[in-house]
């Protein structure tokens, strides 16, 4: 079937390391500075790792850990920009372009607010997209699970893929 659009969507979570390390807590590609870095083989980005299972997803592909695996260690500590570049150059391949993204965020802590302009235009860099077309929600959770308690951030990311 050669439908016109494809919707995608990931999901991706890490805890917060226990103390604060030369680690930098990332998120969208953006360094949050002052806040515990996230537990994670590569930078820990969830937003770009969600988005990553949501463009993979949404072309038939596998998920990210398949595709950059935590037991080499050739990503050890890896900018996951890496990862959104090599997906989207897939993305295109199929010959789809993105038309929207929406994220959603669990966190305590960062407050995301303060960071999402910079976050948004990070990721239209580097998906190729005008800011306007993302959306980044975030909610603290409420302390109903671990990441509301303030454990880790939990991110959700939806895309909308054309046919070109």
């Amino acid at each position: 079937m050669n439908a016109p659009f494809r919707i995608g969507m990931g999901v991706d979570s890490h805890r917060f390391q226990e103390q604060m390390s030369e680690k930098k807590l990332v998120l969208g590609g953006i360094v949050a500075p002052g806040h515990l870095p996230l537990d994670s083989h590569s930078d820990g980005d969830v937003i770009l790792h969600a988005l990553f299972n949501a463009l993979s997803s949404a072309i038939g592909e596998k998920s990210i850990g398949q595709f950059f695996p935590d037991t080499d260690p050739k990503w050890k500590g890896v900018d996951s920009t890496v990862f959104i570049h090599e997906i989207v150059k897939r993305v295109k391949k199929e010959g789809f372009e993105v038309g929207n993204v929406v994220i959603s965020l669990e966190c305590k802590t960062p407050k995301i607010a303060p960071h999402e302009s910079s976050i948004k235009h990070n990721l239209s860099r580097v998906l190729g997209i005008p800011s306007e077309m993302i959306a980044i929600h975030a909610t603290s959770g409420e302390g109903l699970t671990a990441v509301g308690k303030g454990k880790g951030i939990s991110g959700q990311a939806v895309v909308l893929l054309y046919k070109v």
